[in-house]
């Protein structure tokens, strides 16, 4: 794995532990003030309690979500809709990928995105409609360039760039990273060809988006709910 784990400091712990157990079918463990939640594949989820306020979600906030990636997105909405827990339609999203959205008890974002392209499908493995067949397969992050991405990532913590993919209709690019000897299909980082095959890497990648006009990027507030902690596999 690129990434181990993401940590972070929440409020209520309890409410925490009943999502990701239940509703995104997590194996949950609780000790010492902790609860830390694992899918099958990909990092594991580290919540810290802590006297902090509701996350609030902004664009040039340097934390954005995290994302499972799985073979049947539907099932996982349909199951969703039964729990009852409010997330998005899914839909494709450009040439990016079939997605949706929903946000934990926290208020952190959390991004569900099928492997395949609409109408592509696969069954997963029997079990929970999400924990059974989800990867935690994404840290989105954000930098205000494209040099401070690869600074961080490439150059500091030995990870590759894995994907580059131009959104110019909403005025971003989004670079993957992960630290792998995986070679992409194609070698032109920015082919649409390779993005289902990335979908189904069984690690965590480091997902930056970078603004074409270059704003800042706003750190995080620590008295704020959200990411307090990564930590990388050497």
């Amino acid at each position: 794995m690129t990434v181990s784990a993401i940590q972070y400091q929440v409020n209520d712990l309890a409410a925490m532990e009943r999502f990701y157990r239940d509703a995104l079918g997590c194996e949950v463990t609780s000790q010492n003030g902790s609860v830390t939640c694992a899918f099958p594949q990909g990092a594991r989820l580290e919540f810290h309690e802590a006297p902090v306020t509701q996350h609030e979600a902004a664009k040039d906030n340097r934390y954005w979500k995290i994302g499972l990636t799985m073979p049947d997105l539907d099932r996982a909405v349909a199951y969703l809709d039964r729990m009852g827990w409010p997330v998005s339609r899914p839909r494709q999203f450009l040439d990016i990928g079939y997605m949706c959205h929903l946000n934990d008890p926290a208020g952190l974002p959390i991004e569900l995105l099928q492997q395949g392209f609409e109408g592509r499908a696969a069954a997963g493995p029997e079990g929970h409609d999400i924990g059974a067949q989800a990867t935690l397969a994404h840290l989105t992050l954000r930098a205000e360039t494209r040099a401070a991405a690869d600074a961080e990532w490439c150059e500091s913590a030995g990870m590759t760039l894995m994907s580059v993919q131009p959104v110019t209709q909403y005025g971003f690019s989004l670079y993957f990273f992960a630290k792998t000897h995986d070679a992409p299909p194609d070698p032109d980082l920015t082919t649409v060809a390779n993005r289902e095959w990335l979908w189904r890497r069984p690690y965590t990648l480091v997902e930056v988006q970078v603004y074409d006009d270059g704003r800042p990027i706003t750190p995080v507030d620590e008295g704020m709910a959200g990411l307090s902690g990564i930590k990388v596999t050497p």
